[in-house]
């Protein structure tokens, strides 16, 4: 676990030395079945892990509470020093991002454009600000993007491939994945 420090009221505070510290994770869903049971784990700053098991594990609710999508105890989750449920200026900042198996359309936007109805990849890629044009480009390229693509009319593969350059124009510290090349060709993956 992370060393703590004595605070001024007495209380022992972690020191945030690493980028992701889970400390006895118990989850449940709201039908009772316990999913997760006494999780520990704590990962230093540029760490890769890769979570495998079978299906209905827990993999993706736990990557959920990571990203804090699903709420748990404050002090149980920290990622970046900070939990990501309580803390809603980790995700709003982009310092943790959450590429996921499913895109959500009815929810979210791309900085002004809602993530429903007939428009353009393109559109939905420069719709976010404060993007570097370079980075832009290299992901548009990387991912085979055709900025004219209609987002009503494209495969799952390709509305894939926008989802995934829309989660990577922006730097991030921590990069939570579950399940990102799912609909992908093998070319893709």
């Amino acid at each position: 676990m992370a060393p703590t420090i004595e605070a001024a009221d007495g209380t022992m505070r972690d020191t945030d030395t690493g980028s992701m510290v889970i400390k006895s994770l118990k989850y449940a869903y709201p039908n009772g079945k316990q999913i997760l049971t006494d999780f520990s784990l704590e990962l230093p700053p540029g760490s890769r892990c890769l979570l495998s098991g079978a299906n209905g594990a827990g993999k993706t609710t736990l990557l959920q509470v990571l990203a804090g999508k699903t709420m748990v105890g404050e002090d149980v989750v920290r990622v970046i020093g900070k939990p990501p449920f309580h803390d809603i200026n980790l995700t709003c900042s982009g310092d943790l991002g959450y590429l996921g198996s499913q895109w959500r359309r009815n929810v979210g936007s791309a900085g002004s454009v809602a993530l429903a109805g007939d428009f353009s990849a393109g559109k939905m890629i420069f719709g976010v600000d404060g993007v570097d044009p370079e980075r832009r480009a290299r992901l548009v390229e990387l991912l085979d993007i055709d900025l004219d693509w209609s987002m009503m009319t494209v495969s799952d593969g390709q509305r894939r491939r926008v989802q995934i350059c829309m989660g990577l124009l922006k730097p991030f510290k921590v990069l939570l994945c579950d399940e990102i090349t799912v609909d992908l060709d093998i070319l893709g993956r």
